[in-house]
């Protein structure tokens, strides 16, 4: 099936400027010029990235031959929210915001920018026009049992100095799952009262971002937290030498505040753990996470469920990485005051570190999820971690390490479905999308681009150099081949696969699509990455018209793909410096994040994420 058509970019026509008098000399020999994508939203739709229209102070004439509204003169009034109601709970993860129309007094059209937690689901859209019309936005995809704060803004397109203030900020808070309830929560983005023990003579835990340092080649202590600015780790380090501050002659605790399970049969623990041993020459040497349950006879006056120990040198392998975990807690008693202990211990030699981010404690109404069968968590990596012909699945949209015992289900048959809409007759496994890059349609091919100094493409790492740089551009299409959508609602679900780009003034996805150009000899001469973003459907392949996603409520539906055209920003590897030959372009989907053990979706197939094609470089 052809691709959307390639559409030229608001960026092409600002780079035929770059030829006249006055502007920095072309290449000689050079193709075709193309300047960075400054006007481009995603996936090659042309428009204003800005969060204010100022394009102009009327709009275009329409059809009818009549002359459009005259422009408001001055700020639109500010909409009233409507629903759901503020500081309302319970609210289902699907759901639509609304508010009261504003109009115009001349009669000029009005839209609406929606924010949620602070970022614009409107921006750009499909089609490259911000705002939308209506009282409505949704519905949309938000998380089990989680806070959002949302707010409108009205303005009047292609007109300055319209934009209402925001409206008043509301809040809502959606629904558990049923199953489990948050009983306990921190990202450490704030002090919650951890405390703080043991008898080491260095490396007692700290909450802050820790400094790196590596020893004999591998990574001792990360260069960030798992999620945002704020972790728990042991001794922070400003000189970057592996062997300050680290765990030494002891034990470090790190005891969370207590947390209420009397009213569940069972408790479940997820968190992100680092930990690093350069050598277990003596006994004793571990990273240990316990559950702790009152008991007043006890000496110190808890009994200590262990739910994990990391204390041989197999163990701490690949652990010194930001991995996910869950711990279940099977029979143990459910009472009110129990807590969370963390432990780095090193009684010998060498340098140990130890790292905690994001944890969530959980109470289940039920033991189903202990009982081995449907639903019951699971080891992926045991022999046999399932009974009969259930699978050991990973949970959710990001990975957060959770597995649980599931019936396989058959995905879509790609390219053709081979039967009526919603025909699911591939094979069986997990119950997750599987996204993957189509090679036909990568179509790649050089190109040069002016640089500024002051560029996004310059700051977001995206060319080596400012001025005049050679890009090797190419098409990323990505279709859905699973058995069910990837679903990523509003960006605030992820706050960890997102950032604020302060150049380009929105949010980017994170780590979506990698770009490598390999040598004959293997040797990776020069890298990309897609500064993702948005994911949506654009590509229908199957036929079945599931267009559910764009850049407000993301995610690709199963039968459609998202297609990263060649002309957008950072869709291309910079090849100034490559010398002409014969080369392979390597594009890799949802590989693990910098100093990560996983990869951030859930997929039910990770191995046809890497696409490989060969690739002829002729040079500037």
């Amino acid at each position: 099936m052809p691709l959307p058509s390639r559409r030229t970019p608001a960026s092409v026509a600002v780079a035929l400027l770059l030829t006249l008098p006055g502007c920095p000399d072309q290449p000689s020999g050079s193709g075709t010029t193309e300047g960075e994508d400054t006007g481009t939203t995603s996936h090659g739709t042309t428009g204003s990235t800005a969060m204010t229209a100022t394009t102009g102070s009327t709009t275009a004439e329409d059809t009818t031959g009549d002359p459009p509204p005259a422009c408001p003169g001055g700020p639109l009034p500010t909409p009233s929210l409507v629903s759901p109601a503020n500081a309302s709970t319970e609210q289902p993860i699907e759901l639509s915001l609304c508010w009261d129309e504003v109009g115009s007094e001349t009669g000029a059209p009005v839209r609406y920018r929606v924010f949620v937690d602070g970022i614009d689901l409107t921006e750009g859209g499909k089609l490259g026009e911000p705002g939308t019309e209506g009282s409505c936005l949704g519905p949309l995809d938000f998380n089990y049992e989680q806070e959002y704060a949302w707010q409108v803004q009205a303005f009047a397109p292609g007109c300055e100095g319209t934009d209402s203030a925001p409206s008043d900020t509301w809040t809502f808070l959606t629904a558990p799952d049923g199953i489990t309830v948050t009983v306990f929560e921190d990202d450490f983005s704030g002090d919650q009262g951890w405390e703080l023990g043991g008898d080491a003579l260095d490396g007692a835990w700290i909450r802050g971002n820790p400094v790196p340092t590596s020893y004999s080649g591998a990574t001792a202590q990360p260069d960030d937290c798992a999620g945002g600015d704020m972790c728990m780790f042991t001794g922070q380090n400003p000189l970057g030498a592996p062997s300050s501050a680290d765990v030494d002659g002891g034990s470090t605790t790190l005891t969370s505040p207590p947390f209420d399970l009397s009213p569940y049969a069972a408790v479940s623990v997820t968190l992100d753990r680092f930990f690093f041993k350069s050598s277990f020459p003596e006994s004793g040497t571990q990273l240990l996470v316990e559950l702790l349950i009152p008991d007043a006879a006890a000496p110190s006056g808890y009994q200590a469920v262990v739910l994990e120990q990391l204390d041989s040198e197999d163990q701490a392998v690949g652990a010194n990485t930001w991995t996910p975990k869950e711990y279940v807690a099977c029979g143990a008693q459910m009472l009110d005051g129990m807590r969370l202990r963390l432990t780095a211990t090193d009684l010998g030699t060498g340098i140990l570190e130890s790292a905690v981010d994001d944890v969530v404690v959980r109470g289940h109404t039920g033991t189903s999820v202990c009982d081995g069968g449907e639903g019951a968590i699971c080891d992926p990596n045991a022999a046999t971690p399932c009974t009969g012909d259930l699978l050991c699945c990973a949970q959710g949209t990001f990975n957060h390490g959770v597995y649980r015992c599931s019936t396989p289900v058959p995905s879509v048959t790609y390219p053709v479905p081979g039967g009526p809409i919603g025909t699911f007759n591939g094979p069986l496994g997990c119950d997750a999308p599987d996204i993957f890059v189509r090679e036909d349609a990568v179509d790649p091919y050089e190109s040069d681009v002016f640089v500024a100094e002051d560029s996004c493409l310059l700051y977001e790492g995206c060319v080596n150099a400012p001025g005049w740089r050679h890009v090797l551009r190419f098409d990323t299409y990505t279709p859905n081949a699973g058995s069910r959508d990837l679903t990523m609602g509003v960006p605030s679900n992820h706050p960890d696969l997102y950032h604020y780009s302060e150049c380009h003034g929105h949010y980017h996805f994170d780590g979506y699509a990698n770009y490598e150009l390999v040598d004959g000899g293997g040797a990776v001469v020069a890298t990309g990455h897609k500064q993702a973003f948005c994911l949506i459907d654009l590509v229908d392949w199957s036929g079945w018209d599931n267009d559910n996603y764009d850049c407000g409520n993301q995610g690709i539906s199963v039968g459609m793909g998202d297609v990263y055209g060649a002309g957008l920003d950072c869709q291309f590897i910079d090849v100034t410096d490559v010398a002409p030959g014969d080369y392979v372009l390597r594009i890799e989907l949802n590989q693990p994040l910098q100093n990560t053990a996983v990869p951030p979706l859930v997929e039910r197939d990770y191995g046809n994420n890497i696409a490989e094609l060969p690739v002829t470089i002729a040079g500037a």
